[in-house]
Formats: C-alpha cells, sequence, structure tokens
C-alpha cells in the first residue's frame, strides 16, 4: 500500500468534491473529473480523472482508465493508466497496466499486460548509480 494514502477499503470522510456511484446504477459514457471517485456499480467507457478512484469490491468497470491514483477491490477489463495503483486481494484486472507505482495484493488475480514506472525514471537511475559503483 502506499505510505501517504488511505486504506482501499475505506475512502475516508466524503467531500464536496467526492462522486459515488452507488450499487444500483449502471452508467455508459466518457466520466472526467477531480477529487475522490468511488464506484460501487457498473461502468462502461472511459474514465478520465485527475484524483482518486475507488473501484469497490462489487463494481464491475468495462473502461480505459486514466487517473493519478486507482484502487481497485473489484473487476476491471480494459485499460489503466496511472500514477499510483493499488490491487487489492479482491480485485479481478483483465487488460493493461501501465503505472508509475504499483501495489499488488496477494490474492488479487491479473491477467494481461503490466507496465511499471513505463517512463525509465527508475532504470537510469540504477544505471547511473551501477556506473559509479564500478567506476570506484
Amino acid at each position: 500500500m502506499f505510505a501517504n494514502k488511505r486504506s482501499g477499503t475505506d475512502p475516508g470522510p466524503v467531500d464536496s468534491s467526492a462522486t459515488y456511484i452507488g450499487t444500483d446504477v449502471q452508467l455508459e459514457g466518457t466520466i472526467r473529473g477531480k477529487g475522490v471517485l468511488r464506484i460501487e456499480g457498473r461502468v462502461t467507457g472511459q474514465i478520465e480523472h485527475e484524483g482518486t478512484v475507488v473501484i469497490g469490491p462489487r463494481a464491475e468497470v468495462h473502461a480505459k482508465l486514466t487517473v493519478r491514483e486507482l484502487v481497485v477491490q473489484g473487476f476491471v477489463e480494459g485499460s489503466i493508466q496511472a500514477e499510483r495503483c493499488e490491487i487489492g486481494e479482491t480485485a479481478r484486472v483483465n487488460g493493461e497496466i501501465r503505472a508509475q507505482k504499483l501495489s499488488v495484493a496477494e490474492g488479487a488475480s491479473l491477467t494481461g499486460d503490466l507496465a511499471t514506472n513505463p517512463q525509465g525514471k527508475g532504470k537510469q537511475a540504477a544505471a547511473n548509480h551501477g556506473s559509479q559503483a564500478l567506476a570506484e
């Protein structure tokens, strides 16, 4: 889990920027926003979010997700692009994940293509550090 965020099971207090898609809701289309988005129902389409998206344990999402932070506890089919992605123990993900930081809990199911730190920032830093150690 990421140290500077709340647990994926508790979205924390609801504030004015929070959006909740309940268990009885089926939504098709594009969702754009900021703040906290918690999905408990079924979403099909595209999600572009500048905040935190929490996909609850009973949620079903068939979408292309481009988000800052994602917590998955339910089912996701599609592509995920995120700065931070947390896959919980009850999560099932089918598709592509591209994330700067990724956390996967024991018991989670992942099927598809995965890339962490896709912009190679850590790779270059490690290469530079190794070169210095060899030169010394």
